[in-house]
């Protein structure tokens, strides 16, 4: 009997729980759509019902047991989407749950003037998309919630406190709120104050990897479990994707998915006196992440892939992309680019007039990866400017590296080799797969380089990034 892990995952697209083998092996996953639903009393809400995920969870965990019955578990552990949480009332009931997508408090951002002292003890920028924006919008829209709130988690810690009775708050998660000393490691007083959000709500920290309980005798009979049976605290989704590609210090890793992450692991926290960046926690004691961002990158071309080709698969996609001698078009579409201190809100394709009847829809989706390439590649050019690379690599991980398209674009774009190891496409269940390991005395085993993508040394791909460049710029003009 092979003994493994339940990894609870919960993205912004969809929740999902794996069973992996203590060697890193994809037993089974079982996953559905993260549902939301919007609130009329703001412009920009988008909340979850928790009771509703919780069902789903549970559902999801007899799916994947169901699947392979001859595992012996050993523990749970989860991860969740960054910027999220999970509002409890004083008897631990859950009261709201708001994904990183919401940004209810937008309105009243402009308060908020110590924007610079923020940002030296949080390593972030003020936005509405963190925590701490969030629940002052629950003030000033939602006092009955607001009233009876007791505590606040995230979602991936809310997952250990149902599984085990006991609520606390891991690292990574915590620099997500606005509220938290990302270099001390603790809760602040201060930012707190600054806010308005009582110091009472933040629960304990925890550390990733440490034991937070057992988890509960009736959910253990329910799944057909032994009892006795630990949860593991995890960590925030793009921290355990990083730690599935097993970096060493000094490594950029890019974690192609919804949106991309373009991460440094460091040794130290050290803000960027110009704040082009994002410094966070990793799941490691005394380490740090230095991160840019390239924003919705996945997701422009799932939907775009969903517009233009619904009946074809992304490999037969890649097929024709692939055969393509001149790409004919170049598009924009809202990525982020963390020195600019703006959002985009146009997007499009840019070709030559009359239209060329060569045109077909692959040089559309084309021209959808060249945009995310290029926006790659700008972050990527910030985060070096701030912390430097001196690999001549960088580890790719996520859904968007499946294709062969991006890893060549990319390979050329940074002039560095795109080296991708086994398990990449699942990098966040690897990455909890090692955090159980290590806590439970077992060792990890070595990844290996699945594929390697080096540059070909044309200018090509510099002469569209100029073009991009230039497209970008002149459909944003004001």
């Amino acid at each position: 009997m092979k003994q493994g892990y339940i990894l609870v995952d919960i993205g912004t697209g969809n929740a999902r729980v794996g069973i992996c083998s203590t060697s890193g092996e994809v037993l089974t996953v079982a996953t559905c759509d993260t549902r939301y639903y919007k609130e009329t009393m703001f412009p920009d809400s988008l909340s979850f019902d928790p009771d509703r995920l919780w069902a789903d969870i549970r559902q999801l965990v007899g799916q994947a047991l169901r699947g392979v019955p001859d595992v012996e578990i050993l523990a749970i552990t989860s991860g969740s989407q960054r910027q999220g949480a999970v509002l409890l009332d004083r008897k631990g009931a859950p009261l709201l749950g708001m994904p990183n997508l919401d940004i209810r408090g937008m309105e009243w951002l402009g308060e908020i003037t110590d924007t610079d002292a923020i940002y030296r003890l949080t390593g972030k920028w003020v936005h509405a998309v963190f925590t701490a924006s969030k629940l002052r919008g629950v003030k000033e829209r939602q006092r009955d919630i607001w009233d009876n709130t007791a505590n606040k988690t995230s979602i991936s810690d809310w997952i250990g406190y149902q599984f085990t009775g006991e609520l606390a708050m891991e690292l990574s998660q915590a620099c997500e709120t606005l509220l938290f000393d990302a270099q001390k490691g603790v809760w602040s007083e201060e930012l707190c104050e600054i806010f308005g959000i009582p110091v009472s709500w933040l629960p304990e920290i925890r550390k990733s990897g440490s034991t937070l309980g057992i988890i509960k005798p009736e959910l253990a009979k329910e799944f057909g479990l032994p009892g006795g049976i630990p949860f593991i605290v995890g960590g925030a989704d793009t921290q355990m994707a990083v730690k599935g590609t097993q970096p060493a210090l000094g490594d950029i890793i890019l974690v192609s998915g919804t949106t991309t992450p373009i991460i440094k692991l460091v040794d130290r926290y050290s803000i960027d006196e110009q704040a082009r960046c994002w410094i966070n926690r990793y799941l490691e004691p005394d380490r740090f992440v230095v991160e840019t961002n390239a924003g919705v990158s996945g997701l422009n071309y799932q939907r775009m892939k969903g517009i233009l080709c619904p009946d074809m698969g992304y490999k037969e996609i890649e097929e024709e992309i692939l055969r393509i001698d001149d790409p004919g078009c170049v598009a924009s579409f809202g990525s982020l680019i963390f020195d600019e201190v703006r959002v985009l809100s146009r997007g499009g394709f840019l070709f030559d007039a009359p239209v060329n009847p060569g045109l077909t829809r692959a040089h559309f989706l084309f021209a959808v990866l060249i945009d995310i390439a290029c926006s790659i590649k700008r972050n990527f050019e910030i985060l070096r400017d701030i912390s430097g690379c001196d690999t001549p690599y960088v580890l790719g991980c996520s859904g968007g590296m499946q294709g062969k398209v991006l890893p060549l674009l990319l390979a050329d774009m940074l002039q560095k080799e795109i080296v991708i190891k086994d398990g990449f496409i699942q990098a966040g269940l690897s990455g909890g797969v090692m955090i159980c390991n290590e806590t439970l005395g077992i060792a990890n085993w070595d990844k290996a380089v699945i594929r390697s993508v080096r540059p070909t040394g044309s200018d090509r791909y510099t002469k569209l990034y100029q073009k991009w460049h230039t497209f970008r710029e002149g459909i944003n003009a004001r």
